[in-house]
């Protein structure tokens, strides 16, 4: 990676990286017998597995400052190597009481992203805005299905193509030297751009939220304060349905 410097208040930057990750996840059987059709069982958990997974990623952005405001772009690839849970899982997820299964024939998330930063500040206010876009050719996530295993919802991991974007922003009020007000929101749209579940959102996408509070500070620093915070999430009137159930989908 490298910097260079335009001016005092221009500077780019850029990067390039090749990862290379190899997964060994080692075969498991249960080590009690599961009724299987009146039969007893030592179900598999996992199996054997070995996947090496190679990227080339780069990025490359500008930072601008003029007066109080301070400006950021960025553009770059990233990469991420499945993790052994979506590749070999097969069994309940106790935490959240439902079926997992992984894909073994999983391929390396890649994700392009445009990412663009405006801050303004001054004695009183600081104010920020982050929009942002990504594009996946195969983004992995947790599918529900219609079928239940061992009493469970099956959910199994694909990969699909997905158009994701969405926007953060953030104001703080400084009114006097103790006392701070916030807010901040957030909203992010996902699209599946192919297979089985295209039109649809991505399972367990959050909606718009917004935070706001106030706090008293004991000192200027900060290091100790007393605040109150209210929480605001919209409606999840978007969800993913089952294979079954595709037919309703809109497209929207």
């Amino acid at each position: 990676m490298d910097r260079y410097t335009l001016r005092d208040n221009l500077i780019l930057n850029a990067g390039l990286r090749l990862d290379y990750a190899q997964t060994h996840i080692h075969g498991y059987q249960d080590w009690f017998a599961t009724p299987v059709n009146g039969t007893p069982v030592y179900q598999q958990r996992s199996t054997e597995q070995r996947r090496r997974f190679t990227c080339f990623t780069w990025s490359a952005g500008v930072n601008y400052s003029l007066g109080q405001w301070v400006m950021k772009a960025n553009v770059g690839k990233s990469f991420r190597v499945p993790i052994p849970k979506e590749l070999g899982a097969d069994g309940i997820n106790y935490h959240i009481f439902r079926y997992e299964r992984g894909n073994a024939n999983l391929d390396a998330e890649e994700s392009y992203q445009i990412d663009v930063s405006a801050n303004w500040a001054n004695d009183v206010w600081e104010v920020e805005v982050d929009p942002y876009l990504n594009y996946f050719p195969n983004y992995i996530y947790l599918s529900p299905t219609a079928q239940y295993v061992e009493g469970l919802q099956l959910y199994h991991y694909t990969q699909a193509r997905v158009l994701r974007y969405g926007v953060e922003a953030q104001a703080t009020c400084r009114i006097t030297q103790h006392w701070q007000a916030h807010v901040q929101s957030e909203y992010l749209y996902a699209r599946q751009k192919s297979g089985e579940k295209k039109g649809y959102t991505l399972p367990f996408s959050t909606p718009w939220s917004v935070d706001a509070g106030v706090k008293y500070l004991f000192d200027w620093h900060g290091e100790g304060f007393v605040g109150l915070n209210a929480h605001i999430v919209g409606r999840q009137d978007e969800i993913v349905p089952p294979p079954r159930s595709l037919p309703m989908a809109t497209g929207r």
